[in-house]
């Protein structure tokens, strides 16, 4: 009898997500932004990661597009997105930071963005909508 409670309990699961589109097991989403802000045609190399995935490596051209992608908290906490940002020739020039860390008492508006400057990543979100000096490079 037990088996087939669980067993009941995961195929409602799965039709609730195949039938609304909802996963039960996804918290709220968050946009991450990446901007290049460099001067003098300067490429900028964004790589991000987080426990579970690879985001690749994307080069930004300078005024070009940006660089987003969303992910979904995870419903027990702990999501993590971490990221390097490098510059410069060979992109020797970089700054690795937590580009995203699940905190629930702490509210963003959904989005967090970076903008690439040459003195630094600067870092706004839809609650402060302020561009500020968050991290240096190294």
């Amino acid at each position: 009898m037990k088996n087939i409670s669980i067993f009941l309990f995961v195929f409602t699961l799965c039709m609730i997500e195949n039938a609304y589109g909802a996963n039960l097991l996804k918290g709220d989403k968050t946009t991450l932004y990446f901007r290049n802000a460099l001067s003098y045609k300067k490429w900028l190399k964004v790589h991000c990661k987080s426990g579970n995935d690879d985001m690749g490596v994307h080069y930004l051209k300078p005024g070009g597009i940006d660089y987003t992608f969303s992910v979904h908290d995870n419903v027990f906490g702990g999501t993590l997105i971490w990221c390097t940002l490098s510059k410069g020739p060979d992109y020797k020039v970089s700054s690795r930071f937590d580009a995203y860390k699940q905190n629930k008492d702490k509210p963003h508006g959904k989005s967090y963005n970076y903008l690439a400057k040459d003195d630094g990543i600067y870092h706004s979100n839809l609650v402060e909508f302020k561009l500020h000096k968050k991290f240096d490079w190294k």
